[in-house]
């Protein structure tokens, strides 16, 4: 299964009750504005992507435009939502709905302190995932709770690269237990209907920088790839910082496993996150280095831990201007897919991110990215994904 999913910051633009719009003006930042114009072109786009093979979308119900202010929905945006839906299932797509990718409601995020309380996940997040099943669930081929959960705690509260900017490392470990929390609860209120639920996480290599840093390079391990893991497989939630705990409500979650493709990192002895690898790697726009080599080796090691699970390929893309480069990239990333699968892994379904060009959050500003202009033209990057399908 083809397929394009984005973010509502790049696609729509931030929310004027979200914890990115405030952002935006206290960091200096390019207001993202409308993003790529998606939400008066949604029906134009929806019969692109659909004539271009990409016939399955992931789209975000942006919680930050859906409820500006606590218990208090906004109907007309709700009302949005439906024609929203309804165009991209007339344009013949297949819809993965999402419940938290990048921004959140100002509220929760910053009058509740959001995932990093308990009446976070168990309160305001728990109603608004029933909320959304009731009102969406129809339009749903399946569901995703939250779009990379580790990566976006790491991000806010450790990086500080994104709302609320902490660099805190309690701060983080409450997020991360927090986000984790809401995203096996969200699976058990989803998984009680037909739909099936996908649990998408952001996997990115890391590397110790030397043989004193390999303590620290195994506690980030824990945290981004084996935390969430074991509670699938044993039933049991463990952290650095804290001892196992058994969580049988978490045993065998998922109908299937989203992989996204992460720049990788270096980890210093004193946990710091680095850019990897270091020295003069070509980098893109937001000064990553994309990995062309190692999302076969992801593939196989999230096959190795979750035995039996399908696997979904998440947010395929690079954020930069050359698109030869970002067809090399796609020339080498879809080898490795197609060999994984070939080794027996069973991978169903590959997303790019993002399909047209928008606001790219981790940038900052507005940054080639997609596989259409902003204007909708196709760049020679879609034609040659065309040609794999």
């Amino acid at each position: 299964m083809w397929g394009a999913g984005d973010a509502p910051v790049s696609s729509r633009g931030a929310g004027r009750r979200s914890d990115w719009f405030r952002w935006e003006d206290t960091r200096g930042l390019v207001p993202s504005a409308s993003g790529s114009d998606h939400s008066v072109r949604f029906s134009d786009d929806f019969a692109l992507l659909a004539e271009h093979g990409l016939r399955h979308v992931r789209l975000t119900l942006d919680w930050a435009r859906i409820e500006p202010f606590a218990g208090r929905p906004d109907q007309e945006e709700l009302e949005f939502t439906h024609q929203y839906l309804q165009a991209a299932r007339d344009a013949g797509l297949s819809i993965w709905l999402t419940l938290h990718h990048g921004s959140l409601p100002g509220w929760f995020a910053e009058d509740t302190e959001g995932f990093r309380t308990t009446s976070g996940p168990s309160i305001h997040w728990s109603r608004h995932v029933d909320k959304m099943a009731e009102l969406f669930d129809d339009y749903a081929t399946a569901w995703i709770p939250v779009e990379d959960p580790v990566g976006w705690a790491i991000n806010s509260h450790w990086l500080g690269r994104r709302p609320p900017g902490r660099r805190s490392l309690t701060d983080t470990q409450d997020a991360v237990e927090g986000i984790i929390e809401a995203t096996f609860n969200a699976h058990r209120l989803l998984s009680s209907g037909t739909t099936p639920v996908v649990g998408s996480f952001g996997l990115p290599h890391l590397h110790a920088i030397d043989d004193a840093a390999n303590p620290a390079q195994k506690m980030w391990d824990q945290v981004i790839w084996r935390s969430w893991s074991r509670a699938i497989t044993d039933g049991v939630l463990e952290w650095p910082w804290r001892a196992a705990v058994e969580r049988t409500d978490m045993a065998d979650a998922f109908s299937a496993i989203g992989v996204g493709l992460v720049a990788a990192f270096g980890i210093d002895p004193d946990g710091a996150l680095l850019p990897w690898p270091s020295g003069q790697q070509r980098r893109d726009a937001t000064g990553r280095t994309p990995s062309a080599e190692r999302l076969g080796d992801t593939l196989h090691r999230v096959g190795e831990m979750l035995p039996g699970k399908d696997l979904i390929v998440t947010g395929l893309g690079v954020t930069d201007s050359d698109d030869d480069w970002r067809s090399a990239l796609f020339e080498s990333w879809l080898d490795q897919v197609f060999s994984a699968r070939n080794d027996g892994l069973p991978i169903r379904a590959l997303f790019l991110e993002p399909a047209i060009d928008g606001y790219s959050e981790a940038a900052g500003d507005f940054i080639d990215a997609g596989v259409f202009t902003r204007g909708r033209e196709p760049k020679p990057s879609l034609r040659w994904i065309e040609a794999q399908q």
